[in-house]
Parts: structure tokens; C-alpha cells; sequence
């Protein structure tokens, strides 16, 4: 009877969670969730036929396989909602995913931990394996960190590939036990949990491709290559030679022969290659350090608030940071014989975080990235804390105090998902924990800014405040441009005039600065500026303002495309100068040709503007490109379009 007490508790745990985090799930789409989901229209899915099925899958503009998975499971949410966007089921399933993986972790633990105790600690209580799994899964369900991944619609993506990763990793593991053992359907299992749950997990998100290097730390700290039968080891050798050290010699390869496939990201970025490596050593211990002691007030939905460092004492946490991300390793990997659990659950963190924490160019911190890796430092923290062996007569105190923790990591998740429930009280606190937060700034001025009222008195109080997040935004770093677009669609939106100073500034960073992706909304915004009476600003000054990311000589490939599809817009529905409109989208589709959506403007101009045998030759070329068939509506439209001009 006693056995059972765990997993009624652990169902307890799944209650809890999915109570805690309703406060959130009517709450707002965030930050990339708008083009990514609210805004795609290829997510619209109003039938279930296969091409709408296939636009869907293959609508994300990010990823080398374009996450078909994931953004398929966006589409189902569409077609159920019939086409239209409510915030509350998609963040109900992403719930459930969260739930799903709880209980993958409380499975996969117990699975972990029973092998540890059989083959390695057979005195622990037979019961062990199964407590330790409750307090991990619990912890984890519970955890505050995991929040944004769940109520962040896009990290859908991210907790989908790790659904298929513990699915795979389980079936390792259950199939390395059956190996150990002499059983038969262990290899089987181990084949199927490499070759078929690592293609899926990259389906829904790259780091996906993580699931071999996770079963190479499982196999090094706690199978240690020991089979019943000597093929067997063979196997295993063969299979880690060619999921994991010929991926990384292939991968190191290719970045050697072009070294600007990596160090060209960098170009958009406000730090280079080492500065990134010397920062994420620092952000790694801040991850750290939230998974164990969590702090409401350090998390937040933005953290592009770190300081970049600049050398080795430039913050002075710099060095120790790196020393200790070497060390930290070295040391547990020594310690492997005496505790392999905790060798396991640190390997596990530094492999999960080996993507997306070191020399790719992405952003320098975001929360989600911890959403598996945490898994590994949970597992060690709460088997030092609860082994009954060390400490026996603390059991309780140590027992009590697992247990606190695990109710402060439930109490902190009410607290961010109640905060979530509506855009003010979210972006208070992000602006109260990070004040320095360009993105948060940026996004409380958002808010203002749309805020509608009757009352004369209240729209200019939103104005100014509005005003006051675009203008501190502005200030903290002479790179950023969207606190300085914020204020000229503002004023553009209430008819206000701008200032020669403002305009003169803006156009200085779009010709200079490194600039985000971000600064295309507000182009548009400008773009469309001509077609109000009431806009502020001459022909010459957007089309200057337009022009100016072109010269800027961090602004190439895909961005500047996308600049130049901006233009395109103005040319085409304000300036109406269609020559030099064919230029600008020609020009994109030049500097990004793989990107179907310039193509699709190219012939909707050229069709438009009744030259269909232009049109026709493009078209072809668009079908061509179009492997996926994944805009097979937009072009049997056009074709349609075609015929009946004919």
C-alpha cells in the first residue's frame, strides 16, 4: 500500500500544476507569438484537406526544417477554434504538453534511479526510486522557470521536442536495462527511441538533435558500456560513433570550410563570438541559481537586460564564471564512480544547454532554454538532499525542507501565471524586475499607446506615458531604434508633429547601428503612413526613413530582404511607382531566394499590373522552389487569377 502513496502524491502534483497555472491561460500572445502564430496566416486552418494540412506544417520562417510538427499543432488549434485566435486553448494545450512531460520525468527517474539502485546501491529502501522521482517531476511541474515555455505560445516548439526527446531517452533506457539484463527487445528499443524519436524531436524544434548526446551522458555515468553479450557493446559503439561524435566532426567541419555560416549572425548581434561565449558562461550560473533558489524578481520574459562582458574582468564575474563552467564538469565527472546520479543530472544540464549556450548567435538568455536542462540539476540537488545515507540523522529536517521547496516553486508559478492573466500587470513587473529592459519598455509603450478612451484627459495621460517607456527605451543604448519608432508612429497616430531632431536621429542608427528583426512592424507602420491625411511626415522624409536600413552595412541577406519588402509596400500602395517596385521585391528575392512569401509579392504585382507572361515564368519558378507544397493555395489562386485575365 505504501507504494502506491507516491504515485497518488505525484497525481496530486499534476492537480496542483494544472491548477496554478490557470490564472494565465486567458492571458495575451507575447512578443514573437504574434508573426509566428496570431499573425500567420497560413495557420488558419478552416478544413482538414492536405494542403491546408502542409501550409501549416511548413508556415514557421525559422528553423533549417521549419518545425512542421509544432506549427501544425498551432494550425490544429486554429481549425478547432474555427479559424479564429482565442489565447486560451492554445495555452491549454501547451498545458497539457507541460503535464505530459511531468509525468515523462516522474517515468524516466523511476526508471533511472531503480538501475542505480540494483546495480549500484542496493542497500537504498526499495521504495527510493520512486520518492526521488515524485520530488524531481513534482519539483519540475512546479518550478516558476518553467512558466514562459508554457504560457509563451511559440515555446510550444520547445516542449514538444522535449516530449519526444524523454520518449526517446525512456526507451533507452528501458531498452539499456533490458541489454544489462540479457533480455531480449532492448537493442529494438534503443534503435527506436535514436532513429525515430530524434527525427521527430528536431521536427518540433532543432535542439531536438540533443536526444543522442543525453543517452551518450546516460550510457558514460551509469551504463558504462557493461552488456550481457559482447555484440551488444559493439552495437552500442557503432550507434554513438554515428549519432553523436560523426554529427559534431561533420557539424566542426562544415563551420571550418565556411566560417561566415557561423560569424555572419554576428553581424546582427551587439556582441562577437567571444563576448557571447564569455557572457553565457556567467548567464549559465544565473540559470543555476534560479533553478535552486528561484527569485520572481530576477525571472522575467525578457532578460536583454545582461551586460555583455567585454573581457575576462569586464564585469570581474567574468573569469569565475568561466572557471567554474570548466571546473563544475571535471569535478563531477571524477566523482562519477562514488555518485553517478549527480555525474548524470550535471552532464545532463551542460549537454542541454550545449546548443543554445555556446558559439551559435542567438540571444545571450532566455528562460525556456532551461526547460530540460533543469531536469539534470533537480535529479542531483534533490538525491544529495533526500539519499538516506549521508546525514541519517537529518532525514526529516532534510525531508521538510524538499518539501518547502517544492511548495516555494508552486507559490512562485501562481505568482508569475497570476501576473500573466492580463498585459499590465505582466508588463509591471517586468518593468519593476527589469527596468533596463529595452523590450519591456518597449512593450509597455505599446500598450499605452493603444489604449482607447472616451476621455480627452486619459489619451493624453496614455500618451505620455507612452512616450515616457519609448523615449527611456531610446536612452539605453544609442543602437536602439524601436523606442525611436515608437515615438514617430505615436506622434504620427495622434497627429503631432516630429521633431527634424528625432527624424535625424532615427535615420543615424538605421544607417549605422546593428539593428533587430523587429524594426520591420514599425517600417510598415511608416510605409502606410501617406495613404492617412493626417500624417505628419513628407513623402521624402519615409521614403528616406525607408531607405536608410539599406545602407546600413549590418543590415544583409534575409533582413535586408525583408527591409526591402518594406519598401516594396510603399512603392506599391503609397508612392504607386510599380517600376521601381519590381526592383525592390527583385531585390529581396535576390538577397533571400528561398524565402517563398517575396516571390508570391513579385507575381501578385505582376498580375496586378496585367504583364502575365512575367507573371507566368515567376510563377513556375515558385512552383519549382515549392518542394514542400506548402503554398500550393496561394499558387493555384494565382494560376486561377491568370486564366480568367486571359
Amino acid at each position: 500500500m505504501q507504494r502506491l502513496i507516491p504515485g497518488f502524491l505525484f497525481l496530486c502534483a499534476l492537480l496542483a500544476a494544472f491548477l496554478i497555472y490557470q490564472p494565465g491561460l486567458g492571458g495575451p500572445p507575447v512578443f514573437d507569438d504574434g508573426p509566428n502564430i496570431v499573425n500567420n496566416p497560413h495557420l488558419r486552418v478552416t478544413d482538414l484537406s492536405l494542403s491546408s494540412l502542409r501550409e501549416a506544417a511548413y508556415s514557421s520562417p525559422v528553423g533549417a526544417f521549419q518545425r512542421p510538427i509544432s506549427m501544425l499543432s498551432f494550425g490544429m488549434n486554429f481549425h478547432f477554434n474555427s479559424g479564429n485566435f482565442a489565447p486560451f486553448p492554445f495555452k491549454l494545450t501547451n498545458l497539457f504538453i507541460h503535464l505530459l512531460n511531468g509525468s515523462a520525468i516522474f517515468a524516466l527517474v523511476r526508471l533511472i534511479v531503480g538501475h542505480y539502485r540494483k546495480q549500484l546501491q542496493p542497500l537504498l529502501p526499495a521504495a527510493y526510486p520512486l520518492w526521488l522521482a515524485l520530488a524531481v517531476s513534482a519539483a519540475w511541474l512546479l518550478h516558476p522557470l518553467n512558466l514562459t515555455t508554457v504560457l509563451y505560445l511559440v515555446q510550444r516548439m520547445n516542449s514538444l521536442a522535449v516530449l519526444f526527446t524523454l520518449g526517446g531517452l525512456f526507451l533507452y533506457v528501458w531498452g539499456r536495462i533490458r541489454v544489462c539484463n540479457g533480455q531480449r527487445g532492448g537493442i529494438l528499443a534503443i534503435l527506436v527511441g535514436i532513429f525515430v524519436f530524434t527525427p521527430l524531436a528536431i521536427l518540433c524544434k532543432e535542439n531536438g538533435a540533443l536526444l543522442p548526446f543525453f543517452m551518450l551522458v546516460a550510457e558514460l555515468t551509469l551504463f558504462k558500456l557493461e552488456t550481457a553479450q559482447p555484440v551488444a557493446r559493439r552495437v552500442l559503439i557503432v550507434i554513438f560513433t554515428v549519432c553523436t561524435l560523426l554529427p559534431v566532426l561533420a557539424f566542426v567541419s562544415y563551420v571550418a570550410l565556411h566560417p561566415d555560416w557561423l560569424l555572419g549572425g554576428y553581424a546582427t548581434r551587439e556582441f562577437t563570438l567571444p563576448e557571447r561565449l564569455m557572457t553565457e558562461a556567467r548567464v549559465v550560473w544565473f540559470y543555476v541559481r534560479l533553478i535552486v533558489l528561484p527569485s520572481i524578481a530576477l525571472m522575467g520574459m525578457y532578460h536583454d537586460d545582461i551586460a555583455i562582458s567585454h573581457g575576462l574582468f569586464d564585469p570581474v564575474t567574468t573569469l569565475p564564471a568561466i572557471i567554474g563552467m570548466i571546473a563544475l564538469p571535471v569535478v563531477v565527472w571524477l566523482a562519477r564512480r562514488r555518485q553517478p546520479l549527480v555525474t548524470f543530472g550535471i552532464l545532463f544540464f551542460f549537454v542541454g544547454h550545449s546548443m543554445e549556450s555556446t558559439i551559435i548567435p542567438l540571444e545571450l538568455a532566455h528562460e525556456h532554454r532551461n526547460y530540460l536542462p533543469m531536469l539534470g540539476i533537480l535529479l542531483a540537488f534533490f538525491h544529495l538532499l533526500l539519499q538516506p545515507f549521508h546525514l541519517a540523522s537529518a532525514r526529516i529536517p532534510r525531508q521538510t525542507v524538499a518539501v518547502l521547496l517544492i511548495g516555494l516553486f508552486a507559490a512562485g508559478t501562481f505568482s508569475r501565471a497570476t501576473a500573466w492573466a492580463n498585459p499590465f500587470d505582466m508588463l509591471y513587473a517586468e518593468i519593476e524586475h527589469h527596468p533596463n529592459s529595452p523590450r519591456a519598455n518597449i512593450e509597455m509603450g505599446n500598450l499605452y499607446a493603444r489604449l482607447v478612451s472616451q476621455d480627452p484627459l486619459a489619451m493624453e495621460e496614455n500618451y505620455l506615458f507612452a512616450w515616457q517607456y519609448y523615449e527611456h527605451e531610446a536612452s539605453l543604448n544609442k543602437s536602439n531604434v524601436n523606442g525611436l519608432f515608437g515615438l514617430v508612429v505615436l506622434s504620427m497616430s495622434r497627429g503631432k508633429p516630429i521633431e527634424n531632431s528625432l527624424l535625424t536621429d532615427l535615420t543615424d542608427r538605421l544607417k549605422q547601428e546593428v539593428l533587430p528583426n523587429s524594426i520591420i512592424d514599425p517600417l510598415l507602420a511608416i510605409a502606410g503612413c501617406q495613404s492617412k491625411e493626417s500624417c505628419p511626415l513628407s513623402s521624402q522624409e519615409v521614403e528616406q526613413l525607408l531607405r536608410a536600413p539599406l545602407k546600413n552595412p549590418h543590415v544583409f541577406g534575409h533582413f535586408k530582404a525583408l527591409a526591402y519588402s518594406a519598401l516594396t509596400y510603399y512603392l506599391v500602395n503609397v508612392a504607386r511607382d510599380y517600376s521601381a517596385a519590381i526592383d525592390a521585391i527583385n531585390q529581396s528575392i535576390a538577397l533571400a531566394p528561398m524565402e517563398r512569401e517575396h516571390r508570391l509579392t513579385l507575381v501578385r504585382l505582376l498580375v496586378a499590373l496585367q504583364r502575365p507572361d512575367e507573371a507566368r515564368k515567376q510563377l513556375a519558378i515558385l512552383k519549382q522552389a515549392d518542394h514542400k507544397n506548402s503554398r500550393q493555395r496561394d499558387i493555384a489562386l494565382l494560376e486561377k487569377q491568370l486564366t480568367q485575365n486571359n
